[in-house]
C-alpha cells in the first residue's frame, strides 16, 4: 500500500503492483532462469505466479527473501520507519529484527542456491530489504552505506548480481 511500510504484514498486491507485474511478465518472457525464488509474503508470492505462470519454470517460497521485521512498526506510515531504519542495521526494530539479521539469512539463501545452482540463473522476488542486503552481502557494501543508497537510488524494477 502506498505510504505504508508493511513489513511482515501480508497484503496483496495494490492494483498498481498486478501493472507492474504484467510488465516484468513481458520484460521477464525474454530471459532465461533456472529457478524462480520468491518471498513467501502475498504481494511477492503473487508476482512470482502472475509472471511465471505461462513458463514451465521451478518456483520456490522461501522464508528467508521476507521483508524486515519491523516488529511495531509493520505497517506503520513508511515515514515512521524510513526515520528508524540508520538505527537499525545492528539493532533489531522494536519487537523486530535488524538489517544485519536480514543480511544474515538472505547470505545463508544464496549459499544454498549457489550449492544447487554454481553456474545458473536465479530471480529472487523479494522486498526493500533484499535491495539493502544484496549489495552488501554480494558486493561486500557496508550496510550503512547499502542503506543510505536504497533511501536515494532511484527505483529499478530489478537488479542484476553475480555471486560470488
Amino acid at each position: 500500500m502506498a505510504g505504508i511500510a508493511s513489513g511482515h504484514r501480508d497484503p496483496d498486491l495494490a492494483p498498481r503492483g498486478i501493472e507492474e507485474c504484467a510488465e516484468r511478465r513481458s520484460r521477464w518472457t525474454r530471459r532465461h532462469f533456472d529457478l524462480v525464488v520468491s518471498s513467501d509474503l502475498l504481494r511477492s508470492r503473487r508476482t512470482a505466479e502472475m509472471a511465471f505462470e505461462h513458463r514451465d519454470i521451478a518456483l520456490r517460497i522461501d522464508t528467508r527473501l521476507r521483508e524486515c521485521d519491523y516488529g511495531t512498526l509493520n505497517g506503520a506510515p513508511r515515514g515512521h520507519v524510513d526515520a528508524k531504519r540508520a538505527s537499525c542495521i545492528r539493532t533489531p526494530f522494536p519487537e523486530g529484527e535488524s538489517y544485519e539479521d536480514v543480511a544474515t539469512r538472505t547470505r545463508a539463501l544464496l549459499q544454498g542456491l549457489l550449492r544447487e545452482h554454481p553456474h545458473g540463473t536465479v530471480l529472487l522476488i523479494g522486498h526493500h530489504a533484499q535491495r539493502v542486503v544484496l549489495p552488501h552481502v554480494v558486493n561486500r557494501v557496508p550496510l550503512a552505506l547499502a542503506l543510505a543508497r536504497a533511501a536515494t537510488d532511484k527505483w529499478q524494477p530489478e537488479w542484476e548480481y553475480t555471486w560470488p
